[in-house]
């Protein structure tokens, strides 16, 4: 008897002159979304040496340099909440119209689950290709703190 093992595998496919996301972390490394292009502006926001704030954020990222010729960050932040379990995902990124736009979506805890009772900021930042054009966030403005009231 013959037998036939079919493997079907499916690839979430970046177009292709979208920019590739080298990596993540959930720290927020600067306020509100903004796109990094540069160690000085990162140096600026930081409020640190321009070398110092880029190992800093690598070191973050898991990586081991920033190559800012070829690379920028984009940190995509989700506004304050009233509660934890928060947190935020990039979808995907899109060339359209010479811009890079960030698809992005923000995770909300689970009914019912245990969060901390405190004001949070959840953030992410990406480091992504070098993308010269603007960057428009989709959507444009963070959620305001839609977290659960406080028991008192």
């Amino acid at each position: 008897m013959l037998s036939f093992t079919v493997t079907l595998s499916f690839l979430l496919v970046s177009p292709p002159d979208a920019p590739k996301i080298h990596a993540r972390t959930p720290a927020r490394i600067a306020q509100g979304a903004v796109v990094i292009r540069t160690a000085a502006q990162l140096a600026k926001l930081r409020g640190a040496d321009a070398d110092k704030a880029s190992a800093d954020v690598a070191r973050l990222l898991k990586v081991q340099s920033i190559d800012w010729k070829k690379q920028m960050l984009i940190v995509i932040a989700g506004g304050v909440q009233r509660t934890g379990g928060y947190s935020v995902e990039a979808k995907s990124l899109e060339v359209k119209a010479g811009k890079l736009i960030v698809h992005w979506k923000l995770k909300t805890p689970a009914p019912g689950a245990f969060v901390t009772q405190a004001l949070t900021n959840p953030a992410l930042t990406i480091l992504v290709d070098r993308f010269e054009g603007d960057v428009v966030f989709d959507p444009k403005a963070p959620p305001a703190g839609k977290g659960k009231k406080r028991q008192e």
